[in-house]
């Protein structure tokens, strides 16, 4: 019998924080940071479910707004969204690159490179 879990796509947690306004990512310890390559990975739907419910806690408590599920994939070691609006959110604007997040190792190209 087959695993379903094998196939599961794998998600991670996003919100934007109420202070700031930055795109923010739920670590496995339940805190937020801004780069999405240190957001817990959660493999499948359902599990994702589960931290976007914990999450929701910290909605109420007025630290973060909006959050929900973004699909993601492992490229050479990193974590990226796969649909383009998310890698514009975790990745940095598109029409000027000196804002992009190139500090933290990403290039440029990676955040409309499909």
């Amino acid at each position: 019998m087959n695993d379903v879990t094998e196939d599961c796509s794998e998600y991670v947690v996003t919100a934007n924080e109420v202070l700031s306004g930055d795109t923010v990512f739920r670590t496995a310890d339940e805190k937020w940071v801004r780069g999405i390559d240190g957001a817990a990975v959660l493999k499948c739907e359902d599990t994702g479910f589960v931290a976007l419910g914990e999450a929701q806690k910290d909605e109420n408590a007025n630290i973060v707004m909006g959050a929900y599920l973004v699909e993601v994939s492992r490229e050479g070691g990193a974590v990226r969204p796969v649909h383009i609006r998310e890698r514009i959110r975790a990745l940095g604007p598109t029409v000027r690159a000196d804002l992009a997040q190139v500090a933290q190792g990403f290039s440029t190209s990676e955040v409309v490179d499909q």
